[in-house]
């Protein structure tokens, strides 16, 4: 079994997706020693490659017996041996090279599992909390695209998946809606019901595109509603984001990281099928 990981592993983040979207950090000596045995194993074991052999030989060339201090350290190139061995596709890189990717706040650690950005190279965020910061990431830029445009009033509405109690655990710039639905009755009481957001703007008088957007080139009609702003003054929108993609970080990988040792970054919030409808007015 071939592994596409070199000696030097600089240029990871030009990988496909698929080959980095897994990974797991150690450090610069372990990161080299691993890579050294691989690679002399590659030579010798014709029918396949021992993983957890790879990281006990790297372990014993590089941290001292008996280094409490080093424990954590060793048992994260553990669990990503563990992980190999049974199939996972999880990336090992070096602390060096960590330097390149952004981190939530107070990582990485040693021996915790983190996902790609599915858009954003470089970008990659505990297993734990990837679907919830992926799916607010992919909203605010809705957002932002929105204002930037000269959207003068914002409605967003739960249609499916995540709603509420969801919502209020966002960091997005907008009020929560504040409804009250005592008084409602039927399906005034389920529209009421199903508003999350909603905002009062100023609007801007030179509409455009925000620079760096990652999520509209795959999402034709929002490209639909910003060329009927810029170029032909439309007035009034309906924008749906739709997070329906689990990019493959679901309940089965997490009871195989589980399996093998490897740290969530804490408890799993698992991907759950979501459409909110933005709708609103651009500023005449």
């Amino acid at each position: 079994m071939k592994d596409n990981q070199q000696c030097k592993d600089t240029n990871f983040l030009e990988l496909p997706y698929s080959e980095r979207q897994l990974i797991v950090i150690t450090s610069d000596e372990l990161a080299t020693a691993t890579n050294e045995e691989k690679l002399s194993a590659l030579k010798r074991e014709k029918s396949g490659v021992n993983w957890g052999r790879i990281a006990e030989a790297a372990v014993g060339a590089v941290v001292p017996f008996g280094n409490l201090a080093a424990e954590v350290v060793r048992e994260g190139l553990r669990a990503w041996a563990r992980a190999k061995e049974v199939g996972l596709r999880v990336y090992l890189v070096s602390q060096s090279n960590a330097e390149k990717i952004t981190f939530p706040p107070g990582h990485p650690r040693d021996g915790v599992l983190y996902v790609g950005h599915p858009t954003q190279a470089g970008v990659y965020y505990t297993m734990s909390e990837f679907h919830r910061v992926t799916f607010q990431h992919k909203f605010a830029e809705a957002v932002d695209m929105l204002m930037s445009l000269g959207a003068v009033e914002l409605q967003v509405e739960h249609l499916a998946g995540w709603s509420k109690e969801f919502s209020a655990s966002m960091e997005v710039g907008l009020p929560s809606a504040d409804v009250s639905t005592k008084a409602h009755a039927g399906s005034k009481k389920a529209a009421a019901d199903s508003l999350l957001f909603k905002a009062q703007l100023s609007g801007s008088d030179a509409p455009k595109l925000p620079k760096n957007l990652v999520w509209y080139p795959h999402e034709p009609t929002w490209q639909s509603i910003a060329k009927g702003r810029l170029k032909y003054g439309l007035q009034d929108f309906s924008l749906q984001v739709n997070y329906q993609d689990d990019f493959g970080i679901n309940v089965g990988l997490k009871v195989q990281a589980n399996k093998v040792g490897l740290d969530l970054g804490g408890k799993f919030e698992d991907h759950q099928s979501t459409v909110w409808r933005i709708q609103g007015k651009f500023k005449a």
